[in-house]
């Protein structure tokens, strides 16, 4: 009985109860016209892998085939159980093969026998799981096996892909997939030096404990050099751990943002090592001293990206080396942008043990939002593993409706498990079973769409927007030819509502950007307006498009179109606010605005001239926005002329995960002459902004004499509020148009 268990941790047997009378090709009839002879073997005392690999094979086998075979624990006979040896390689690798018309699973500790099932369902049964709604179960009275001797195991001992929306453990086993509650404590993942040391709890008796910049100290950041704080650290930890004692992997890791500590002792330290993640080494080391048994994660991540030159992370840190960045348009090795991070991952190659790479597949900005980078997935992946990577993080933010991020789950799943699968093979599967007749029409869409993002040589960024790619990979001429390959598309599956739905799916991210470069474009050739007689005249097509776009969301419970959370129906709210535009009645429109002190010139280029366009900012303060970074500012409209109106306006847009929030206050002045203003209103955002509505309307009520200048004073937040992740960090505050009726 023993010859089946060799290195192998667990096994589950599919046993036959007699000799069957098969040709002599050594293949297995499992099931003949809808009944088997078979039953699936476990032991008495199996883990729960192993009774849940037992009970998957036998719902799959029964949802082919209509028959239920049975499972037995410790069966008599010629029939083998399963055996446990705890001497196991990988805990996840497994083994399928027939002996004597038995068909053994072997698998490791983890999740060694759920995996070889799912293979066996995959490889010889045909299932596939193509994405967390859609599956593909064959029907067939009759499955037959041939002769198998089968073995994997995979070559990430980590593999971990960011899925936002919800799904089922069986859906992440299908893709061979870790998740993070699998590995880290809870509320110990990343960016935790805030938990440990609650900047709330000590900065006003112990400024000492938080990072020296600028001549003072600030929240930001811990001060690594303090011994106090390493205290506080180890005592934190010390509770914590006792809460949760299974839990191998504690992050002691920086806040997200790009300050550090620079008081001398720090820089001192900093000089030393040649690099900031210098303070952050010794200061994890030391922590990790002290907890032998578990394995202490920080970050290299902006600042301190580049390892230290004298001192080795100890064995038991993990070392999390981020990507963020660098360019997705050619893989990390061919990009001459990514120089410096093939330094570092080289560097750190050097001197950890333990790296866990951090890698980015999305458009955080615009995720609903073509991203071609399907190109450089398997590449990248390749790199990682060639420079001592074996666990991976890819933030993919995996969720309905965002740029094939079905196809991106199943092709990086795959390639996790095995850097060297042949890419091509994976994609063509996924496409044939997920889109069908309309696969072909779809990879046309794939190519093309790739081919000229290689060939525009524009950047590729995880915070971009559509428009910075109008005039390349998205050209007017572009998307002619991809509205042709989705309109085919979905004429060829038109009779079949799950594939048509996928397709209308898959439309999304072309239908967004056609939607908002026409935004950019206003009034221009790509634009939502078209100027008949004078007057601006919204145009049906696009109208149209925006309405698809808004009920496919809908039917398809798409939740979510970027990072900051904006919704579908937030999106469509602001798309109708965007394109109501305010040039009829509006004599603000394409006057002249001064304002003190400037914005900044990093969104629409600082141009004043888009606060009197006619046109209301939407949901992306990179279009039609104007931003102020922890400043009061004012701005002074001149109409040109005396005027009488009713009504003044301003809008704001509130984005916290960008540090944008709404003004704490405007208040509203008018003059005659330029020089006397009298105010006619102030409005005030109460509260702490946790949770605003993405766009704000301050409207005042004009007075009833006539006037020419209208000046608004506005007050910001300044800094971000307590609950903000990066709280005590400089605000922003982003004007949209004004309007004066």
């Amino acid at each position: 009985m023993n010859r089946y268990t060799s290195k192998w941790f667990l096994i589950i047997v599919i046993n036959c109860c007699f000799v069957l009378n098969l040709s002599a090709n050594n293949s297995i009839a499992l099931v003949s016209q809808g009944s088997s002879t078979y039953s699936i073997s476990i032991s008495t005392n199996a883990s729960a892998q192993e009774k849940k690999a037992g009970l998957l094979l036998q719902d799959y086998i029964q949802k082919i085939s209509g028959c239920s075979i049975p499972i037995v624990h410790n069966a008599d006979g010629n029939i083998v159980t399963i055996q446990i040896n705890e001497q196991i390689n990988n805990p996840d690798g497994f083994r399928i093969k027939t002996v004597n018309k038995n068909i053994i699973i072997e698998g490791g500790s983890r999740k060694g026998c759920i995996y070889a099932v799912i293979t066996l369902l995959e490889k010889y049964l045909g299932c596939h799981y193509f994405s967390s709604t859609f599956k593909y179960i064959p029907n067939s009275k009759n499955i037959v096996l041939p002769e198998i001797n089968f073995s994997d195991d995979p070559k990430n001992d980590c593999r971990i892909i960011n899925i936002s929306d919800k799904v089922d453990d069986e859906f992440i086993d299908w893709n061979r997939i870790n998740t993070i509650d699998e590995y880290f404590a809870k509320g110990y993942y990343v960016h935790t030096f805030n938990k440990l040391v609650p900047w709330q709890e000590y900065f006003k008796l112990h400024p000492e404990y938080f990072a020296f910049m600028n001549g003072k100290r600030i929240i930001d950041q811990l001060c690594l050099s303090n011994p106090d704080v390493l205290n506080l650290v180890l005592a934190k930890l010390e509770h914590d751990m006792k809460e949760q004692p299974g839990k191998l992997y504690w992050s002691v890791s920086q806040n997200d943002n790009f300050s550090y500590c620079k008081c001398d002792n720090c820089k001192k330290i900093i000089e030393e090592e040649k690099s900031p993640s210098g303070p952050v080494i010794r200061f994890v080391n030391e922590v990790a001293k002290h907890f032998p048994d578990k394995i202490i994660s920080t970050l290299a991540y902006q600042f301190s990206r580049p390892a230290p030159a004298l001192t080795k992370p100890l064995d038991n840190v993990q070392v999390m080396l981020c990507t963020i960045e660098l360019n997705r348009r050619k893989s990390i090795e061919e990009e001459f942008t990514s120089k410096s991070f093939l330094k570092d991952i080289t560097d750190w190659g050097k001197i950890c043990k333990r790296i866990y790479l951090w890698d980015y597949t999305i458009d955080f900005a615009n995720s609903v939002s073509p991203f071609p980078n399907l190109h450089i997935l398997q590449s990248n992946i390749q790199f990682f593993n060639k420079n001592n990577v074996r666990a991976h993080f890819q933030q993919s933010n995996i969720s309905t409706g965002q740029e094939f991020s079905e196809l991106k789950l199943y092709l990086i799943s795959r390639l996790l498990w095995n850097p060297d699968a042949n890419a091509d093979e994976i994609t063509n599967e996924f496409l044939q079973g997920y889109y069908g007749k309309a696969a072909k029409w779809i990879k046309k869409y794939i190519e093309q769409l790739h081919e000229q993002s290689v060939k525009s040589n524009d950047g590729l960024d995880i915070y971009e927007h559509p428009t910075v790619h109008q005039k390349t990979f998205l050209s007017a001429n572009n998307i002619k030819d991809y509205n042709f390959y989705f309109d085919e598309a979905e004429k060829s599956v038109k009779s079949d509502s799950a594939k048509l739905m996928h397709v209308k799916i898959t439309r999304l991210p072309l239908q967004y950007a056609i939607m908002e470069i026409g935004k950019n474009d206003m009034f221009g050739a790509r634009g939502w307006y078209a100027e008949e007689k004078g007057e601006f005249v919204a145009m049906k097509k696009m109208t149209d498009l925006l309405n698809e776009f808004n009920r496919v969301c809908i039917k398809a419970n798409v939740d979510h179109l970027n990072e900051s959370s904006l919704t579908p129906k937030n999106y469509y709210e602001s798309s109708l606010r965007f394109i109501d535009i305010q040039v009829k009645g509006n004599f603000a429109f394409r006057k002249k605005i001064v304002a003190s002190p400037i914005p900044s010139t990093k969104y629409s280029n600082g141009d004043l001239s888009f606060l009197s366009n006619g046109v209301r900012g939407a949901n992306d303060y990179k279009v039609h926005w104007l931003g102020w970074e922890g400043d009061d500012f004012a701005l002074t409209l001149d109409l040109q002329k005396l005027v009488v109106v009713n009504n003044i306006e301003i809008s704001s847009l509130w984005d916290p995960k960008s540090w944008i929030l709404h003004p704490a206050s405007i208040a509203c002045f008018v003059s005659e002459n330029g020089s006397a203003f009298f105010e006619i209103g102030q409005l005030i955002t109460n509260g702490n902004q946790q949770s605003e509505q993405v766009t704000r309307l301050f409207s005042f009520k004009a007075p009833a004499t006539a006037f020419r200048f209208v000046k608004f004073d506005i007050k910001g937040t300044n800094k971000l509020f307590d609950w903000h992740p990066s709280a005590g960090g400089m605000s922003w505050v982003f004007i949209d148009e004004i309007v004066v009726k």
